[in-house]
């Protein structure tokens, strides 16, 4: 299991990320990439802690919420491209999500 590319703390990444507050308590790991691209999200650490809000409950959160999940994918994105470029990430996920819409 690789650490994550996209935090260096423990702590919830959309509370740090969109509120600067550092939420440690009542953290779940969760994988940016799923279904077919989870074994890649693991194998190049595109996962984040999040908090049981932002993780799994209606409203603002990963698994409930489209403009977060496109969020996440598209810091997923940005990170990966950091490390390995824009055309590994193309070969790997076959998906620009920064060129994706919010709407």
């Amino acid at each position: 299991m690789a650490a994550s590319i996209m935090q260096t703390r423990q702590e919830c990444y959309i509370c740090r990320a969109k509120y600067n507050v550092s939420t440690v308590r009542g953290l779940e790991e969760h994988h940016v990439l799923n279904g077919p691209l989870r074994p890649m999200a693991e194998h190049y650490g595109l996962k984040v802690w999040l908090c049981h809000r932002h993780h799994n409950e209606p409203g603002y959160s990963a698994h409930f919420d489209h403009h977060c999940r496109l969020w996440l994918k598209k810091e997923a994105q940005a990170a990966f491209e950091a490390r390995y470029g824009h055309e590994r990430w193309m070969a790997e996920t076959g998906k620009d999500y920064l060129k994706c819409s919010m709407l």
